[in-house]
């Protein structure tokens, strides 16, 4: 069971979704969450192998800045003198 707090706009506007295509609120919500965190939740796979750049591979929209990717291809003293 779970009980959500939605601004009144939105409420307004998933009430006249729900009477217009004859379905509860609870599915649609169902629906909605379902693709939203498969979309998003995507498994995370371990990567083994000797290659650094391994962990990189399938990342490209990820957007990760400088530091993150060399700390994952050299390590956290990376940029230590």
């Amino acid at each position: 069971m779970l009980s959500v707090r939605l601004p009144q706009p939105l409420e307004n506007q998933l009430t006249a979704f729900c009477a217009a295509q004859h379905v509860s609120k609870s599915s649609v919500v169902q629906l909605a969450l379902e693709k939203h965190l498969s979309r998003i939740a995507k498994p995370v796979r371990a990567v083994k192998s000797d290659n650094p750049f391994a962990a990189l591979r399938g990342i490209g929209n990820r957007k990760l800045t400088t530091e993150q990717i060399m700390r994952m291809t050299r390590g956290d003293d990376w940029n230590q003198p």
